[in-house]
């Protein structure tokens, strides 16, 4: 009984003087300034030394709401470069805490012009502007690319003229403040120049969008499609034949028509109603992921994004019995592979 005493009162005594401790101002500063030096310099480095293709989830949700996610955002490492395809919103909020170094990003790329796809492309420019960006900004994007660069840019001018006065042309010159857009063409390969890599958009169909594009990326014998958002029409099958990897948006009418159900306004029963005729479901992505025989299927931009492991289970239950290589992303989701091997590792961003 006495040796149990004697430990609790050694507990208490210390939790006392940790009491006591977080009260310094000196503990205090010195706690601060650790939490301080972690949000500017991340806990890794985003880059590894492997050469590898790699794909991180910078935004698995659709617009409808799912709290903790963004709109979608998909990243491509080939080697050091980085290619960005889609910004939509709260992504930028993903990618500055991945602590992605913007002098490596060569390109943004963007499927169509839905705003769930380019929403936060300001705060990439801002971001990359302040990272010493030596350039416009490139972007590639559908017809119309240029109207909607043009259109930020206006917006944005005395936001570019006011950073420019306030931290001058050495940190933020206006002789690169804006955009460089780029108009894709179906089957014309993107230039870049990363050894090895090959970007080829091809289209798809999101009508009524009139123009909406996917893309296959390859480097170095590893392959990646990206679907944007399309119906199944054949396409993404033809384009993603033997692939490693496929990242592919899908919807459950199930689950959206149960929404409908329960929808409280007429407004919103309408939009559930009108966005089945336009996407993939989630069984036409197990059956395109099947018959092209692609080794991983990576579902994102899920309508709706499943916010708990019913819900997950319920919107997964169409491709269980089709396809097994496959996941749900997450905001964070990372696939890595490697140059040398047909390996395929996922895993997460801390």
């Amino acid at each position: 009984m006495k040796k149990i005493l004697i430990v609790i009162s050694f507990a208490v005594s210390i939790f006392i003087i940790g009491l006591v401790s977080i009260n310094s101002h000196t503990v205090q500063d010195r706690i601060l300034n650790i939490g301080l030096k972690n949000i500017l310099s991340g806990t890794e480095p985003f880059l590894d030394r492997e050469d590898t293709l790699k794909v991180v989830v910078c935004g698995s949700r659709s617009p409808l709401p799912s709290p903790g996610r963004a709109e979608a955002c998909i990243l491509v490492e080939a080697g050091d470069d980085i290619y960005i395809f889609d910004l939509g919103n709260g992504s930028m909020d993903n990618l500055v805490q991945y602590q992605v170094p913007w002098p490596n990003v060569k390109a943004i790329l963007i499927t169509h012009m839905h705003s769930d796809h380019i929403a936060d492309l300001p705060d990439a420019h801002l971001q990359s502007w302040v990272q010493g960006r030596n350039a416009p900004l490139m972007v590639y994007g559908p017809e119309g690319i240029n109207l909607v660069t043009k259109g930020f840019e206006l917006a944005y001018l005395a936001d570019y003229q006011y950073r420019n006065e306030h931290h001058g042309d050495d940190m933020l010159p206006m002789s690169v403040a804006g955009y460089n857009a780029i108009q894709i063409r179906d089957n014309k390969l993107i230039k870049n120049n990363t050894p090895g890599l090959e970007i080829l958009p091809f289209v798809v169909d999101h009508y009524p969008v009139n123009s909406a594009f996917g893309f296959k990326i390859s480097y170095k014998g590893r392959t990646v499609v990206i679907s944007g958002d399309t119906i199944h029409d054949g396409t993404v099958q033809k384009y993603s034949k033997d692939v490693d990897l496929l990242v592919h948006s899908a919807i459950s009418i199930d689950l959206v028509e149960r929404m409908r159900e329960v929808a409280p306004l007429p407004q919103l029963n309408k939009i559930l109603f009108d966005i089945q005729d336009y996407h993939t479901t989630i069984k036409e992505a197990g059956e395109i992921a099947r018959d092209s025989n692609v080794k991983h299927l990576l579902i994102y931009h899920a309508i709706p994004t499943p916010r708990n492991t019913i819900m997950e289970s319920v919107f997964l239950r169409p491709i269980e019995n089709l396809f097994e290589d496959f996941s749900l992303s997450d905001d964070g989701t990372r696939v890595i592979m490697p140059v040398n091997n047909n390996e395929i590792v996922i895993d997460r961003i801390n």
